[in-house]
């Protein structure tokens, strides 16, 4: 890709991401009465809440995907930065680094609930409710995360 090509397509990623942190944080204020959550409470809920629930859940798997693969390697590589060969933990430092995050230590663990959140599947209540207290926990900060890389593309001159 050229560089034009990659400008574009983080404009349209952090498009795309301030979108979905916008609908987090509509969302996540419409569910706080339900949070923290145990099994007993999960198990009672009416589909409506199990809905939202799902929603919420999938938002962070996507805001997060977007955010570390689209965002993260457009701003490396706008900022000049050589990604070959770096692996993802490698990306989070030089972000840091560059001031794009407060922390990659953090935005690794923000990972790590994403791919609980992508690849568990519990059926039991109490499993499901810890879950969702995970990415509860871990919702402001990675639309924080997510908002803050936008502002430096943005001030940076990489993106309009």
């Amino acid at each position: 890709m050229t560089r034009e090509e990659v400008r574009e397509a983080t404009r349209e990623a952090a498009f795309a991401a301030e979108q979905l942190a916008a609908h987090a944080e509509r969302l996540s204020r419409r569910m706080a009465m339900l949070f923290p959550l145990d099994g007993a409470r999960l198990a009672a809920w009416q589909d409506e809440d199990r809905e939202r629930l799902h929603a919420m859940l999938r938002i962070f798997d996507q805001l997060y995907d977007l955010v570390a693969r689209k965002l993260f390697r457009g701003f490396l590589f706008l900022s000049g930065e050589t990604i070959a060969g770096l692996s993802a933990q490698n990306q989070f430092r030089r972000i840091e680094a560059l001031g794009g995050i407060a922390s990659a230590d953090r935005w690794i663990e923000l990972g790590t609930t994403r791919n609980v959140l992508a690849h568990d599947y519990p059926t039991r209540p109490a499993m499901q409710a810890d879950r969702a207290n995970l990415a509860w926990r871990d919702l402001p900060d990675l639309i924080a995360g997510t908002r803050r890389i936008i502002s430096l593309l943005q001030s940076e001159g990489l993106i309009p």
